[in-house]
């Protein structure tokens, strides 16, 4: 099929939204938000309910055209970008965007793929609920999207992964059935887990068009603190002294060295440093509270949770644990320092831009937690070994293991720097791998990782993945070059 019978065909499908044809009019569809991959599309639609994705789909299976389902396009590992062959069509959900069921006494949502996170916690925090995934991007990022990487975000610790989040799922098939798998059931054993298949398969399976969300009680307050615990070591034994005095009650607990101040110092605009000096080695705390008795202020005139938290505090300064420590007193303080975390993403791109660095090998890894400090040890010592001049810039949910391990060349490094840097990339992997962690933690495979995956699943597994793949779309053409090679 050539361009003008291609064209002629879609604008018969009679979409509410008129196709995307031109090239200026896929810019922001084909390139990937890092900038690392840059594709083509033949189209871009954007359908407005599951039927018109439906029949988009029953199109492109009967015509063997390539899908490349699409969100905010906030991947970070190239899945929502086309290849550069200019064959595949992307179907942006951005246009079902709505709430389809707000169920406040079941504590449930159901909205379309395309609604953006911040929106959906908007909706439910107005009736006093809470949806907990957040992360830097929620702005911008789509729930089909989160679903689709099963995104981790800052609330792991408490909540789990967007698929712990998930109920239900409707989905649209490579061939355009429609499997409705919506449901406000916590309970449901009639057979297979369908839903799981799609959570976390990137598109490549199908297009999940929505989704039915776990909520839960909004805290009465969240006390947010920030100490320094001046290593790793010392950040790991404080997390198990909040975890002991607040069981289930940490929802974050962020680990920002100094690398990570420097970045953000360096390309934050205002930024507000928590001390005078940049801390060695900063943890970030959120702690919920549910009880109306601890947010009641005593005879004294202070809250029963800011006393607790000071006492515990002087114990882990007792213990030398940490060396300085300051609690928000209000709400600004408090998003202050969480904008300089959730700005992490965009300052590591800035810094990329306006210093002598050159290269970043992203690695978005996590392990047992009680590894993580041997791990940090043995991967500065091999990459310190690999080539002079590297540095790393580190971060993460310390909480639930998940650390963004990055590696940064300067500009005084050797020409050789940019084959290297896929054997670095190997051999971290294998220390990853040793302390028994993931190379993939919350940013999904895409393109980026797809050759990682091979290498490091299972064998059993991986080959189980492709036979799912190759029954499910026997003709390819969901997000093809994503995830497996099949």
């Amino acid at each position: 099929m050539n361009t003008k019978e291609l064209n002629f065909e879609i604008q018969n499908l009679g979409l509410k939204n008129p196709p995307l044809l031109s090239e200026d009019e896929h810019l922001k569809y084909v390139n990937d938000w890092r900038g690392q991959y840059i594709g083509r599309a033949a189209a871009v639609l954007r359908p407005s309910n599951t039927l018109e994705v439906s029949n988009i789909m029953k199109f492109a299976f009967d015509n063997n055209i390539p899908i490349v389902p699409q969100g905010g396009n906030t991947s970070l590992c190239g899945a929502a970008t086309p290849d550069n062959t200019g064959d595949s069509i992307i179907v942006s959900l951005e246009k079902m965007n709505n709430v389809r069921q707000f169920n406040k006494n079941a504590q449930t949502i159901t909205v379309e793929s395309g609604m953006i996170l911040s929106q959906i916690h908007d909706v439910v925090e107005k009736e006093g609920l809470f949806f907990p995934l957040s992360l830097g991007a929620k702005g911008s990022c789509m729930i089909g999207g989160n679903l689709s990487t099963n995104a981790g975000g800052v609330n792991v610790l408490k909540y789990g992964n967007t698929r712990e989040l998930c109920l239900g799922l409707e989905i649209v098939l490579p061939d355009g059935r429609i499997m409705n798998l919506l449901s406000e059931l916590k309970k449901d054993n009639t057979g297979y887990d369908l839903k799981n298949l799609f959570i976390g398969a990137e598109g490549t399976l199908g297009i999940i068009t929505a989704a039915t969300m776990r909520l839960f009680r909004l805290p009465k307050m969240i006390t947010t603190l920030f100490v320094e615990a001046n290593k790793i070591s010392n950040a790991v034994k404080l997390l198990n002294v909040f975890n002991t005095h607040f069981p289930d009650r940490i929802e974050s607990f962020e680990l920002m060295p100094k690398v990570f101040w420097e970045v953000a110092k360096n390309n934050i605009e205002n930024i507000k440093l928590p001390f005078e000096n940049l801390p060695d080695m900063g943890v970030l705390i959120d702690i919920s509270s549910f009880s109306k008795s601890e947010i009641t202020s005593n005879e004294n005139g202070q809250l029963p949770i800011i006393k607790s938290i000071e006492n515990i505090l002087e114990e882990c300064f007792d213990l030398e644990l940490i060396s300085n420590a300051t609690i928000c007193n209000n709400e600004a303080q408090r998003k202050s320092l969480w904008s300089i975390r959730e700005a992490a993403a965009e300052s590591e791109k800035k810094e990329l831009e306006n210093s002598n660095l050159i290269k970043c090998l992203k690695h978005d890894i996590s392990l047992p937690v009680e590894s993580i400090d041997d791990f940090h040890k043995e991967a500065q010592k091999m990459i310190s070994e690999f080539l002079p001049d590297l540095k790393t810039i580190y971060f993460g949910h310390l909480g639930d293991g998940n650390l963004h391990y990055n590696v940064f060349g300067n500009g005084s490094l050797p020409d050789g720097f940019q084959g290297k840097s896929i054997n670095l990339t190997t051999e971290l992997y294998k220390i990853v791998h040793k302390y028994n962690g993931s190379f993939s933690a919350e940013h999904g495979i895409g393109q980026l990782k797809k050759n990682n995956l091979k290498n490091h699943k299972n064998k059993t597994a991986y080959s189980l993945m492709t036979i799912i793949k190759k029954q499910l779309d026997p003709k390819g053409i969901m997000n093809p070059g994503k995830v497996l090679f099949y």
